[in-house]
């Protein structure tokens, strides 16, 4: 498990630039929808994530179907091709004339993150399924002056209004968006411009492998994935990092040499491991590896939900990986030095007080001292407590069946 070095990120502005660029070929793929007629039983998935997390989930629950739909994947680059190979699915390249054709004709299209998962000049008149890749804390879409970032060309009266029209238009069409409970509801309705019709608290399908088995069977076999990246990870306490990115800038929670030194010492006394996952967009400088602090990059291993069981504290920010690991129950413990600088910048829809209960930490030396307090069974249980909170709150449904309830919603608007 190699560190990932300095990293660059992904810029709001270029990508929204992009789009206002495209703006043509949107036309010329709306104009050919109103030719071709749509088939019900032509499903397309696409994730950015490749085949796993809710993507992969959904096209389960809908092969299960005692009469499947067709699904055709929509993959783009080697690695996701490789999996569609290796999954014995069907598959055309997202950016590919097929791929567009394939889109025109679709009667459910499924993406994971942006409308972009799939070919996005053929989607207009498709049933869109939205299937996300977190729950609503940091703010998203129309709710984020980031994401509507133009960079200097904002400055152009009326791009921005322009670019938030295009944003409109496409979220707009989404029909069906599964959340984990009624809470996150407005949320993702102000985000994406929908209506409570399309955003549904039915449980959101990439939790659906949280649940899939006993607390000890889902623990064991979560260690086993583990070990595939650290093979002496034994029944070392495995502490994981896993900070959000910070819309292109340097993440601030990267440890300093002196943390570094107090980190390694701390989990050489207390037979630990942490490991540093960044997002895949951060920014930073994260080469440093030892034996005790490993640094696990998304493209290693892309899917987060299989590693949380085998975690046993987890280190975060505003990433919506605390609602997924408070499955688990075991301590989460928020580091977040620039906090008044994200909720300016980027925004909350929660009061992170009360995410955190108050115990909101901005250094690596207050994050082991926490640790360390918990020689002190009631400061641990104090912890332990505001996770089964967060857990109690925030996890409606769990019984492992939300892909099923999201494909029974899509089948009720096919009319099936």
């Amino acid at each position: 498990m190699a560190g990932s070095g300095e990293r660059q990120g992904y810029s709001f502005a270029a990508a929204n630039l992009a789009k206002l660029a495209d703006a043509p070929r949107y036309i010329w793929g709306a104009a050919r929808s109103l030719t071709v007629r749509r088939d019900p039983k032509l499903w397309v998935v696409g994730s950015d994530f490749g085949l796993s997390d809710g993507g992969w989930a959904f096209h389960c629950a809908a092969m299960r179907l005692p009469d499947p739909p067709r699904i055709v994947w929509q993959v783009s680059g080697e690695k996701q091709r490789t999996q569609a190979i290796a999954a014995g699915v069907a598959w055309v390249e997202r950016d590919s004339r097929e791929g567009f054709e394939l889109a025109l004709r679709a009667g459910v299209i499924a993406v994971t993150h942006g409308l972009g998962d799939v070919n996005r000049y053929g989607q207009r008149g498709a049933v869109i399924v939205q299937l996300w890749h977190g729950s609503p804390l940091k703010k998203l879409n129309l709710d984020s002056p980031s994401v509507l970032n133009l960079g200097p060309l904002g400055r152009i009266p009326g791009a921005i209004a322009a670019l938030r029209a295009m944003y409109r238009a496409g979220t707009r069409s989404i029909a069906v968006f599964p959340v984990a409970c009624p809470e996150f509801v407005p949320s993702m309705c102000s985000a994406f411009g929908l209506t409570r019709r399309a955003v549904l608290a039915i449980g959101e399908p990439r939790g659906d492998q949280l649940f899939a088995g006993t607390p000890a069977e889902l623990r064991a076999a979560s260690r086993a994935v583990w070990e595939q990246a650290i093979p002496d990870l034994g029944d070392r306490r495995l502490i994981l990092q896993a900070p959000t990115w910070r819309d292109g800038e340097v993440d601030p929670t990267i440890p300093s040499a002196s943390g570094y030194r107090r980190i390694e010492e701390f989990c050489e006394r207390t037979d630990s491991v942490l490991v540093i996952r960044p997002h895949p967009k951060s920014v930073g400088d994260y080469h440093y590896s030892s034996d005790r602090v490993r640094v696990l990059d998304a493209s290693v291993q892309p899917e987060i939900m299989p590693l949380l069981w085998g975690v046993d504290v987890l280190v975060t920010d505003y990433s919506s990986i605390l609602f997924d690991y408070s499955v688990t129950g075991r301590p989460i413990l928020y580091l977040a030095p620039d906090l008044e600088h994200y909720r300016e910048t980027r925004g909350l829809y929660i009061d992170y007080a009360d995410i955190c209960g108050g115990a909101l930490l901005t250094t690596w030396d207050e994050v082991l001292d926490r640790m360390e307090s918990w020689s002190d069974a009631s400061r641990l249980a104090v912890d332990h407590a505001q996770t089964k909170a967060i857990f109690d709150r925030f996890i409606t449904h769990r019984d492992g069946r939300n892909s099923e309830r999201t494909v029974a919603r899509v089948l009720e608007i096919l009319g099936r």
